[in-house]
């Protein structure tokens, strides 16, 4: 027989981050998949550290100009930074899929690109020993990356980009006025960015732990709880049953039964009752789980009278871990409920990788509107599946994502 632990850890292996089955590690993870709202939170501190960025070589030009001695190879160099704060900008936003390791892997190469440029801006005339502003700047980005990068990959990036900065700062050693050991110069030219970069590093570490391990208490919990309600949703089904035999068959019956006789209205309003349950039964068994959820969601605003269409042939829907099948779920009743669409799609399909899902909405208000309002929704989209985009018409938004493997 099958226990209730048994079916819990069942249950539990279904939910998408997978801690159990996959074996996710909080140096792999990144905040921005785990806790999407947690990296939204997080935002607003990547912008001022991003200013602080930018802001640096521009105060080092008015404060040291004097040691620049090829201006466009410093103006290249703030150019790029400035290129660095905007990907990261536009890569962290609700509308674009979660910050990728070929954006990562760029922003790195970038950043070394950076620290060769300001060195050869200054190379000959940096004389003092001293922080440069390259090095600062690179570690801020590393640390402005913590939400939306693995702790791992942080920590080697760190770990390239400050032997790269040691190795440029030994260049300028001949240069110096102070005689000092060439071990100087390394840690100089490099600790600032060092400690920064490995700060980002542990802070996404501790964070994706504390994270990875609530969200197995909260599964674990909730696994439990899926169980116990099954019989309850059971029941429901069972009285939506009794209900429709109440209302439609046991007044024929009673009446058939106080009769003398049986008429052919009375034959022919049997075979109107067989066939009507008969294609109920068969609507029950062939609808698909995508078009049982629009129907649930739309007779929740019957005044305004919202029509659901479903294409999934297959059913793949029913196939959907419990947790992004909520996730649908989450996304429709926003779609009734606040964005008030007169008419939803959803169409999911099974491909090589995973699974495709397409929302369309058409909405009276407008689609600017409407993606305004989904906003928070879109940050968790965009956190908790692959490859997401939204395209807003004027009177109707397209969402597209998939669930990967």
């Amino acid at each position: 027989m099958t226990t209730h632990s048994t079916l819990a850890r069942r249950e539990l292996a279904r939910f998408p981050w997978g801690i159990a089955a996959r074996g996710l590690r909080a140096g792999r993870a990144t905040t921005e998949r785990i806790d999407p709202l947690s990296a939204v939170a997080a935002r607003p501190v990547t912008r001022g550290i991003l200013a602080l960025a930018v802001a640096l070589p521009l105060l080092t030009l008015l404060s040291r100009g004097s040691e620049v001695t090829w201006l466009a190879g410093f103006v290249l160099a703030t150019v790029l930074v400035i290129a660095i704060a905007a990907i990261i900008l536009d890569r962290t936003r609700a509308h674009r899929s979660v910050f990728s390791v070929t954006w990562g892997l760029l922003i790195y190469l970038v950043l070394g690109a950076v620290l060769g440029l300001a060195v050869a801006s200054t190379y000959g005339a940096n004389l003092l020993l001293r922080d440069d502003w390259a090095p600062l700047v690179a570690g801020l980005v590393l640390l402005s990356l913590a939400p939306y990068r693995p702790a791992l990959e942080l920590a080697t990036a760190t770990a390239s980009l400050t032997a790269v900065s040691a190795i440029l700062a030994l260049l300028q050693a001949p240069f110096a006025a102070s005689p000092v050991p060439l071990a100087t110069f390394a840690v100089a030219g490099s600790s600032s960015l060092a400690c920064l970069g490995f700060a980002s590093a542990a802070y996404a570490f501790s964070m994706n732990s504390s994270i990875l391990t609530w969200l197995e208490q909260a599964w674990r919990s909730a696994a439990g709880t899926a169980v116990e309600q099954r019989g309850g949703v059971a029941r429901s089904v069972q009285q939506q049953r009794v209900s429709l035999v109440n209302r439609k068959v046991v007044p024929y019956l009673t009446r058939i039964g106080a009769a003398e006789r049986l008429t052919p209205e009375d034959r022919e309003e049997a075979r109107e009752l067989a066939q009507s349950i008969r294609a109920l039964l068969v609507a029950d068994v062939q609808r698909c789980w995508a078009q049982s959820l629009l129907d649930e969601l739309c007779s929740r605003a019957p005044g305004a009278a919202v029509r659901g269409t479903a294409d999934d042939p297959d059913d793949v829907g029913r196939r959907l871990t419990t947790a992004q099948r909520t996730l649908l779920r989450a996304i429709g009743m926003e779609a009734v409920e606040r964005v008030e669409a007169s008419a939803i799609g959803l169409r999911i399909r099974a491909t090589a990788t995973g699974v495709s899902v397409r929302w369309s909405l058409t909405t009276p208000t407008g689609g600017s509107r409407a993606v305004r309002v989904l906003t928070p929704t879109l940050h968790l989209v965009r956190g908790l599946t692959h490859r997401s985009r939204v395209d807003a018409q004027a009177e109707a938004v397209t969402l597209e994502f998939e669930y990967g493997h």
